[in-house]
């Protein structure tokens, strides 16, 4: 809660193949990204006019944006992954790559570094549509 983050102001237009925030990032325009959007932490916000993406998933990280998404895991539905439905939903979209271990009685988690590790080396995160 006492880091030094500085905040990013953006005055037009976002385009990116995906994008992970635990800051605060204020985008005046709409924000296009390819595949994920991922919000995450609770002391910041991710603000844009619309934000369009295959996958928004806000991971106690407050959105103030219309969302345009294929699959949008809001706050409230996300709740930190455990949300009801989740964990399976997550499995049927991901590869397994980006889950953690399964531990006794709790569903494999999402790993978000997993995942933007991936996104940025350019392998495959999604399962095959059929």
């Amino acid at each position: 809660d006492q880091d030094n983050d500085s905040k990013v102001n953006v005055l037009g237009d976002v385009r990116c193949h995906a994008l992970y925030t635990d800051g605060e990032i204020n985008i005046q325009g709409d924000l296009h990204a390819r595949d994920v959007v991922y919000a995450y932490y609770n002391d910041h916000t991710l603000a844009a006019g619309t934000i369009h993406a295959r996958v928004v998933i806000e991971d106690d990280h407050g959105i103030m944006a219309s969302v345009q998404a294929e699959h949008h895991f809001d706050m409230d539905t996300y709740s930190q992954g455990y949300g009801e439905g989740v964990p399976e939903r997550l499995k049927e979209l991901f590869v397994d790559e980006v889950f953690e271990a399964e531990e006794e009685e709790e569903p494999a988690r999402l790993d978000k570094f997993g995942l933007f590790d991936r996104l940025r080396k350019g392998l495959p995160v999604f399962r095959e549509r059929p």
